[in-house]
């Protein structure tokens, strides 16, 4: 882990090495219901929206993110319902989440697979970075602060680390391995945001969502909420000089 403090670099920054544990406060079979509600259908591999679109909680009090697709929602103090995707298995997850001193939260969920984020095919670079940039906008209500940091969580599968591509970062920014890109894009979104990135198994599919349920709120792994603190030492305060 490392912490870095200039106007525009990460706060903390740190990698998972053991998933999170606890009480499972989503369930997969409720986000799995949300899932087939929603009556996806064709879904374009390899290509994913421009844009981020505001999505509304279903009856289950989940609103769904399917694959290649980024969504946001906006919670009011007192307000329950989160932000999901589901089926993570080889794909990236990202997921935000801001809460002001109004009571009332900001959050994010994208879903995207390799060739999405591949700039040799699409000629645009990862759409995680754009993400994790625009959050820093979307958190932002008028009048109103934050009573929390930037909160990210970045998953994907813990193979890109063999990929033979990464970590040289050659060429145009676009053309680098998408984790190269997230990695230095994870370093540049303000002193206000954490970030934890998330290399897991490949397995059945996991969750991840972000929102409030049942008064429990922040980003969640498998339907467990993710404990910043216990991933992020203290930060660390300069010497006087």
């Amino acid at each position: 882990m490392y912490s870095v403090m200039s106007e525009h670099q990460t706060q903390s920054i740190a990698s998972i090495i053991k998933p999170p544990t606890g009480e499972v406060v989503i369930s997969d079979a409720d986000i799995t219901i949300s899932q087939r509600q929603k009556n996806i259908g064709f879904i374009a591999v390899g290509s994913a929206d421009i844009f981020q679109c505001e999505i509304t909680p279903d009856a289950q009090g989940i609103a769904y993110v399917e694959m290649n697709k980024s969504g946001k929602m906006g919670l009011e103090q007192g307000e329950d319902g989160v932000i999901a995707t589901s089926s993570l298995a080889g794909c990236t997850g990202v997921a935000g989440f801001a809460r002001r001193k109004d009571g009332s939260i900001a959050t994010f969920v994208s879903h995207y697979d390799s060739m999405s984020q591949d700039g040799r095919l699409t000629g645009r670079d990862s759409p995680v970075n754009r993400d994790l940039y625009g959050f820093r906008y979307q958190s932002q209500r008028e009048g109103v602060g934050l009573d929390s940091p930037l909160l990210y969580v970045v998953a994907y599968e813990q193979g890109e680390h063999q990929d033979p591509d990464y970590g040289k970062k050659v060429g145009a920014f676009k053309d680098w391995r998408y984790l190269d890109q997230i990695n230095t894009t994870a370093t540049q979104l303000g002193d206000n945001a954490q970030v934890l990135l998330l290399p897991y198994q490949i397995s059945r599919g996991h969750t991840l969502a972000s929102g409030r349920m049942d008064g429990v709120e922040g980003i969640f792994w498998n339907g467990v909420k993710v404990d910043f603190d216990s991933y992020l030492a203290p930060k660390e305060t300069p010497a006087s000089v």
